[in-house]
């Protein structure tokens, strides 16, 4: 009986890392928030998720962070070229492929919004580039959750990023540019230690810039603020999901 039950203990718990360490759901399709008319196209390739809305002037692009989706919203024309109106991050969760929960942080009016986003259809249509260099030049800064790190380290995840191949061209197409790059971390453990990490993770994303993408470092500022510029509280684990990011900010 002893054996039985320690079996089904290690039965139970590898099953429960099975499902944490599972990929995220395939979010490719059209979706419908409840709290919008917008109807959104995403494509997803990997863990990163991207896409647009309306008549290609909303955009969104992001990241899976486990079961935890972080997907930023911004409101341009690429053809126009027009004033850029940031709209705020979403904060998506669910393993269900049909319906996700929402927490959406509006920049524009310091709400929040909750409701579910709802998958009309599987299909997104045609797959559109995302337009980071628009982005960058008429917003003029990036806030990425696409830069992924993991706990405590100043290692970037995965082996190619499209936002920095964009950051990299935008370099090289205007040779008067200049960027920073700002690392941030959540309130969580020691001041110091969230200000040393948000450092290095700024110089690691430089690295990535110089190394493979060729970019001229000359050009290219880091800078760290740990936990000083918070977006969001950090009483949640979503909020402090937030509040980690690098943020490519456009020098004139």
């Amino acid at each position: 009986m002893m054996r039985l039950r320690m079996t089904l203990i290690l039965s139970l718990l590898a099953f429960t890392a099975t499902l944490a360490d599972a990929a995220p759901i395939n979010l490719t399709g059209t979706w419908q928030p409840k709290y919008w008319t917008l109807k959104i196209a995403l494509q997803q390739e990997g863990d990163r998720v991207w896409g647009h809305g309306g008549a290609k002037d909303f955009w969104f692009r992001g990241h899976w962070d486990g079961n935890r989706l972080l997907l930023v919203a911004n409101n341009f024309k690429e053809a126009r070229k027009d004033t850029c109106k940031p709209r705020g991050v979403f904060v998506l969760s669910g393993t269900n492929v049909s319906s996700l929960t929402t927490l959406w942080w509006q920049a524009d009016t310091g709400r929040t919004l909750e409701g579910p986003w709802t998958r009309l259809s599987p299909d997104a249509g045609e797959a559109v580039p995302y337009p980071y260099e628009t982005e960058l030049t008429y917003c003029g800064s990036l806030r990425t959750y696409e830069l992924a790190f993991a706990t405590g380290s100043d290692e970037l995840q995965g082996t190619d990023w499209p936002i920095l191949a964009a950051v990299a061209e935008v370099l090289a197409s205007n040779p008067s540019t200049k960027i920073e790059v700002s690392g941030h971390t959540d309130s969580t453990g020691d001041k110091k230690k969230n200000q040393d990490l948000s450092e290095r993770r700024a110089a690691a994303v430089k690295r990535a810039l110089v190394e493979k993408y060729g970019a001229d470092g000359a050009r290219i500022a880091t800078k760290g603020w740990g936990d000083q510029q918070p977006i969001q509280d950090n009483a949640t684990e979503g909020e402090r999901a937030l509040n980690r990011r690098v943020e490519i900010v456009l020098s004139r």
